[in-house]
């Protein structure tokens, strides 16, 4: 049965598979989870029928085209790959023939800008490196238009919303945790780590949050979309 877009859903976001292949990046070791573990996960998901989570991932690591995708396909699942443009064709990351497959595939290839960069404090030049160049990228090597974003370490503010949306993004994925409607500009996701334990993955696949994490959120959202634009001028 078709979704509607006002339905609620989890949005899950996944990073990396297996064993890094690049130098990671300070604390970023426990998004990423094994193979075996990443499987389990996506039996859960098949299991939930039309419960089931919107899958993401972020980054463009090359796990996504050498075990995510054959993964996927086995269980006729979908998934939105939010690419960093810079990183293509480097050591441990997807190469420009990876993009095409995931997009010929059937998968969704989203904007997560060109250096994995705080768009808070973008310039003008870098809104033009990482919204306009990075996405142009993009839709060249997937064959079609880059029309969904998610914010780097799921930082932004109403200045980010609103300049994405200037340049014709359809929805801004981030990392509040929780649900998520089609309908919405903004849709949260929930991160998928090493060693969750199973109530939490449990929550994540359902977009459900313990009392702390939610009166978080709420903070969070208030800072996030209520104060002054960060960015530069």
């Amino acid at each position: 049965m078709e979704r509607s877009p006002d339905q609620q859903r989890s949005v899950l976001i996944f990073h990396g598979i297996g064993e890094p292949r690049r130098e990671l990046e300070p604390g970023e070791a426990v998004f990423w989870v094994s193979r075996e573990r990443f499987c389990e996960i996506l039996d859960r998901i098949v299991a939930m029928g039309p419960e089931a989570p919107e899958i993401t991932f972020d980054d463009g690591n090359a796990s996504d085209a050498e075990i995510a995708l054959p993964e996927l396909e086995k269980r006729g699942l979908k998934a939105v790959f939010f690419l960093l443009s810079a990183r293509i064709g480097t050591p441990g990351s997807l190469s420009g023939a990876d993009v095409r497959r995931l997009a010929e595939a059937g998968h969704t290839i989203g904007l997560h800008g060109a250096t994995h960069r705080d768009w808070r404090k973008l310039d003008a030049a870098g809104r033009q490196a990482e919204y306009r160049d990075a996405r142009q990228r993009l839709a060249d090597l997937a064959g079609a238009p880059v029309t969904l974003a998610a914010a780097p370490f799921g930082l932004y503010d109403r200045g980010v919303s609103a300049a994405l949306a200037a340049e014709g993004v359809e929805a801004l994925y981030t990392s509040d945790w929780g649900l998520s409607r089609d309908s919405a500009f903004l849709r949260p996701r929930n991160c998928i780590t090493d060693g969750m334990s199973p109530r939490a993955l449990e929550n994540a696949l359902r977009g459900r949050m313990t009392p702390l994490r939610r009166a978080r959120r709420l903070l969070g959202l208030m800072r996030k979309r209520l104060l002054p634009a960060q960015g530069a001028a």
